[in-house]
């Protein structure tokens, strides 16, 4: 029975690191991306800014000049309001939530610069001074100002931008994770309704999806909770390929790759399916990260050593075959003589020696292909792995 499709919906933001669409042009069957969202909350008070993502310059030529189904959708607007409201304010009011987005602000550039665009903010300063001020949060104290963080969030009578304050920090801090929530909580919604799987390029985003995770556990019991197949193939990525390889790889190249690759690709997203549908669910504590780390260390690693170990392996039997070949098939030579011969390379002998292998290179070359397309095919990463040869 073939596996669904993996149609993977980029919800961070608009503009998408090249990168990503490498890897994602490498490993999903389709990739959807979205123009910046425009909701707004508190009766318009304050909100997300839409504006058309760059990437509707490309999805065209990646379609037809590609092959790659590529598309860029409208992105949604108007106020939140009804469940939307409801899933943000509960990530607003879960202190785990707000402590796993400080520390991605910490911990991930490419978070923090998503979350905090590069800017001059007049009299607070650059998007550093920003970052600062949200980092200097005191969850437990700054907080406390209200019954509730997303009371903070909807109170009128203060400034979101306002950082001359502990409390006006803190509301910056909150507005900021309310957007980080409205996408998260849109592409998990997007994906129930629309069989996307989500997709993000940093690990914060995975541990914030770990927490809602947690809750769902805490409040209905056991649930079959498993991490993304996205999250767990940029894993493996950033483990097995160096990142200078994807650097040198122009886009037409992973492309190529792409084509050429097809069936390597599925076996390798198979497998991933089955791991991720045998080993990779959540646990109650929302350790997202960690299941992750736990599934590449104890599947992937091994089956990579495996690998390499094979292909080393066809490399020294076709060598050691070709050597001992060609040695004993040149009549009288044994001992010194060997060493006198292979010295001796007038264009004589080059060519009676290239004569006697002749034979050995056709016989022992086709049966080392034959064990190293066989070492691939039982090796579903091989599709990955073969990308850093």
């Amino acid at each position: 029975m073939p596996r669904e499709r993996i149609r993977v919906f980029y919800y961070p933001d608009m503009f998408v690191d090249l990168a990503t669409v490498k890897k994602a042009v490498l490993f999903f069957d389709e990739l959807h991306f979205m123009d910046r969202p425009s909701f707004s909350f508190n009766r318009g008070a304050f909100g997300l800014v839409g504006a058309y993502s760059p990437l509707r310059r490309v999805e065209q030529a990646f379609r037809e000049e590609g092959g790659v189904p590529f598309f860029v959708h409208d992105a949604p607007g108007g106020p939140v309001e009804g469940e939307f409201l409801d899933q943000i304010t509960a990530d607003l009011n879960d202190l785990e939530f707000l402590r796993r987005f400080q520390k991605g602000l910490k911990t991930s550039p490419t978070f923090r610069q998503i979350q905090i665009a590069p800017g001059n903010y007049g009299q607070w300063g650059n998007e550093e001074n920003i970052y600062q001020s949200m980092y200097g949060v005191e969850l437990a104290t700054d907080l406390s100002s209200h019954a509730s963080p997303s009371d903070l969030f909807l109170d009128r009578s203060i400034h979101p931008f306002d950082l001359s304050s502990a409390t006006g920090r803190a509301k910056n801090f909150i507005h900021t994770a309310a957007g980080c929530s409205a996408k998260l909580n849109f592409a998990l919604n997007s994906a129930a309704k629309w069989g996307f799987v989500p997709l993000a390029d940093a690990a914060p985003y995975g541990d914030l999806m770990g927490t809602k995770y947690s809750r769902a556990v805490g409040r209905l019991g056991p649930t079959n909770n498993n991490i993304e197949v996205t999250d767990l193939s940029f894993a493996i990525f950033e483990k097995l390929v160096p990142s200078a390889r994807l650097e040198k790889l122009s886009m037409g190249q992973v492309i190529d790759y792409r084509k050429k690759s097809e069936k390597a690709r599925e076996a390798f997203l198979e497998h991933l399916v089955v791991l991720q549908a045998k080993h990779g669910e959540i646990g109650s504590d929302g350790d997202y990260s960690g299941t992750i780390d736990k599934l590449v260390v104890t599947e992937i690693l091994p089956a990579s050593r495996k690998f390499k170990n094979d292909l080393d392996a066809v490399s020294d039997e076709m060598f050691g075959k070709f050597a001992i070949g060609v040695v004993t098939g040149v009549a009288g030579i044994t001992g010194n003589s060997i060493l006198q011969f292979l010295g001796d390379l007038s264009l004589e002998k080059i060519l009676s020696l290239a004569a006697i292998a002749a034979g050995y290179v056709t016989t022992v070359g086709i049966q080392g292909i034959m064990n190293d397309r066989k070492a691939r095919r039982e090796c579903s990463i091989s599709y990955i792995l073969s990308l850093d040869e």
